[in-house]
């Protein structure tokens, strides 16, 4: 029985680490809109259509850290019923996904506003900040 807790612990991970994209990277709201030479009008779409968003983000992120949540009373539990696991997993797979398609679906809006050019600066912009950041997701031996 231990390879269930052990499979569903990699299970996470994994969905952590493709849950991460540029969408995630609130840009919108740092330095980077002056680096990439935002017009007032650009930036006043953006903010508008990040605000049309709003909701639909927070009741997604509820919904994925709830589904996590459930997971891991499941794996704290003296015993774990792989019945009950799999379908905790796959609401947490379905959620996740909601989740990917609101923020994919926000990054289509934005990307809609920018030039070719300054959505080129802004993916350069993220993969060396992804570079820099410290890698908090690896498991130890």
């Amino acid at each position: 029985m231990r390879k269930v807790p052990l499979l569903l612990l990699l299970l996470i991970a994994a969905g952590m680490l493709t849950a991460q994209n540029r969408a995630n990277f609130p840009w919108w709201n740092s330095p980077v809109v002056r680096d990439i030479g935002l017009t007032p009008d650009q930036s006043q779409k953006i903010r508008e259509t990040v605000r049309s968003y709003r909701n639909r983000l927070l009741d997604a992120r509820n919904n994925v850290l709830k589904a996590e949540g459930d997971l891991e009373d499941i794996m704290n539990g003296s015993e774990v019923d792989p019945n009950q696991a799999k379908a905790v997993i796959d609401r947490l797979a379905s959620v996740r996904a909601a989740s990917s398609r609101v923020f994919l679906e926000m990054s289509v809006q934005l990307r809609s506003i920018l030039t070719l050019d300054q959505w080129r600066q802004l993916v350069r912009r993220w993969d060396e900040m992804q570079r820099k950041k410290p890698s908090d997701t690896q498991v130890p031996p």
